[in-house]
């Protein structure tokens, strides 16, 4: 599973206020997806998200990038798309469903009974016992999911209406409808502008 050239991550990519809910929009859109519309597209891609994320060193995202395992990217996939029906429905407000909720809750207990995972106090990355180890990838991704569906403000919690993207809104207000104003509150602007000008 690989590509020519690897995600650039920006801060735009890390507009969803949890590690868990920025995992969630690895993708272009959640509506409307193309056949390119994947930005976890190699162990890389993982790493990389890892260490701009703040999960991760250097050292540490380098470990996941030279992760060989065929199926380590999928896998992360999975769990990516469990923790995007746990959070769409809260946003929604609506129960998670509980096979995707019961996923997180084993992979994450699978990292806890294995030892591949360390119990901390803080979101640190020193909990993964060895990040070469694909299985402590996934299951610490499902612990970080696990832990913000507990946490996070439910009534905080939106989905972008012109992408899907997932966010939590921490403004003083809680009027925040946009994932980004920069990218879809300006793209809907423009669309609005083009509707009114095709009706003049």
């Amino acid at each position: 599973m690989s590509k020519k050239s690897d995600t650039v991550w920006t801060p735009e990519h890390f507009i969803g206020g949890h590690p868990a809910i920025d995992l969630t929009n690895t993708v272009f859109t959640r509506y409307l997806p193309d056949d390119d519309n994947d930005l976890l597209n190699s162990p890389r891609d993982v790493g990389n998200w890892f260490q701009f994320a703040g999960l991760a060193t250097k050292a540490q995202a380098n470990a996941i990038s030279g992760i060989l395992v065929p199926a380590f990217v999928e896998s992360v996939r999975k769990l990516r798309e469990a923790s995007f029906s746990v959070f769409d429905a809260l946003a929604a407000e609506k129960p998670p469903a509980p096979d995707a909720l019961g996923f997180l809750f084993e992979r994450a207990a699978e990292g806890f009974s294995t030892h591949r995972l360390k119990p901390r106090e803080t979101y640190t990355a020193s909990e993964i016992a060895h990040f070469d180890d694909p299985k402590a990838i996934v299951a610490f991704l499902a612990v970080i999911s696990v832990e913000a569906s507990i946490v996070l403000p439910r009534q905080r919690l939106h989905a972008c209406p012109r992408c899907g993207w997932l966010f939590v809104d921490t403004s003083r207000g809680g009027r925040r409808r946009w994932c980004s104003m920069q990218t879809c509150g300006n793209r809907e602007k423009a669309s609005r502008h083009r509707l009114r000008a095709d009706l003049i």
